[in-house]
């Protein structure tokens, strides 16, 4: 098709955009990313090229970051054209690598990855793709209220490896706080003629310190998958991250972030002001034996930032014209995902708990 055509294609942008793709110079097949090896690995003839490796925990100052965005970009589609095949492909504006689906080559975007905001540093996928089925099975099998032909519905090729953005921050904390700490008492009284005793709460008012050290508190910087899912993932290690290298991408999709540094940062304090919180009770807790009406100050210091790229595999299926999601923590293994439940299960567990607690009640009054 002209350029003009797709032009006026949906109104979609044009772009000219250099794609690596990732030849090997042997036979000149598709050079993927193998998570094993930790190399880029020929599919055909299995001749490796080493990546680099560089460990960095280079990180950048909180109100250092408008000054370092390069560029604003808007949500829509862009079109790319295969260098492989020539093939005109729709990738969302947000995305920097995927693959073609007419001929399986990588299209990994390596301007636009840098072009807005240059990563401070990722985590390779440690998990193999093969090694998700396996896994989906191992997790399917302990969902007890699956239905048994859950077993049978993994399929390989709905499996997206995905690199997401994710913002992690390193922060001090002082805080200052009010609260009511409690005394516990014994007291005896008289009822019905007999002297019983009772706990009895003296509670005064307490003020206090903290001081917190967070680092490494990290926070999604994507919106495309669901939000409560990524939330229970598991963490990641994020304390040996390497730098940036383009390699890493093939064969793998990947994102800029689309949740702003600062909207990443609000949201992670609440997780911070959890901990202080905690904090805060155990200080208490030191002098008495109860706690509560815990109020707190925050000032903040020593705030950085860094943007990283995370593993993550995403998987769908379908199920009575339902439409379900599974994540896989690309370098743990973790799974976290939706599963329907089997009213037959169900059923059966509501009924074996009947009988299980009048069975208890019949041998404790007959």
């Amino acid at each position: 098709a002209s350029d003009v055509y797709k032009r006026q294609y949906l109104n979609k942008e044009v772009v000219n955009m250099k794609s690596d793709d990732f030849r090997c110079k042997n036979c000149g097949g598709m050079m993927r990313f193998d998570p094993k090896s930790g190399n880029l690995k020929c599919e055909n003839c299995g001749t490796e090229e080493e990546l680099p490796k560089n460990f960095t925990n280079k990180r950048h100052g909180i109100n250092n970051y408008e000054n370092r965005i390069k560029n604003q970009i808007t949500e829509g589609k862009t079109i790319v054209e295969c260098s492989s095949c020539g093939a005109t492909i729709e990738m969302d504006t947000f995305e920097t690598s995927q693959k073609c689906p007419y001929c399986d080559s990588n299209i990994v975007l390596s301007e636009r990855a840098v072009a807005v905001l240059e990563p401070d540093g990722m985590k390779p996928f440690l998990i193999d793709k093969k090694e998700v089925g396996q896994l989906f099975s191992e997790w399917i099998k302990k969902r007890w209220f699956a239905p048994n032909v859950l077993k049978t519905l993994y399929q390989s090729g709905k499996v997206t490896g995905i690199y997401l953005p994710y913002w992690s921050f390193d922060t001090d904390a002082d805080s200052e706080y009010t609260a009511e700490g409690g005394i516990d008492r014994t007291e005896t009284y008289e009822e019905d003629g007999k002297i019983k005793t009772r706990i009895v709460t003296d509670w005064y008012f307490v003020r206090g310190n903290v001081q917190n050290e967070f680092e490494n508190v990290i926070m999604r910087a994507s919106r495309t998958l669901k939000d409560s899912l990524l939330k229970s993932l598991g963490g990641f290690n994020v304390d040996d991250t390497i730098d940036f290298a383009s390699g890493y991408l093939s064969g793998y999709n990947s994102e800029i972030f689309k949740v702003p540094m600062r909207q990443g940062y609000e949201e992670s304090k609440q997780i911070m002001e959890n901990r202080i919180y905690n904090t805060i009770s155990s200080d208490v807790l030191r002098k008495y034996d109860r706690v509560r009406n815990i109020r707190f100050d925050v000032y903040w210091s020593n705030e950085y930032y860094r943007l990283l790229l995370l593993p993550v595999y995403s998987m769908s299926y379908s199920f009575n014209g339902k439409s379900y999601q599974v994540l896989i923590n690309g370098e743990s293994g973790i799974m976290v995902g939706e599963y329907p439940k089997s009213a037959v299960k169900i059923a059966f567990a509501v009924i074996a708990a009947i009988i299980v607690v009048a069975a208890i009640i019949y041998y404790l009054y007959k």
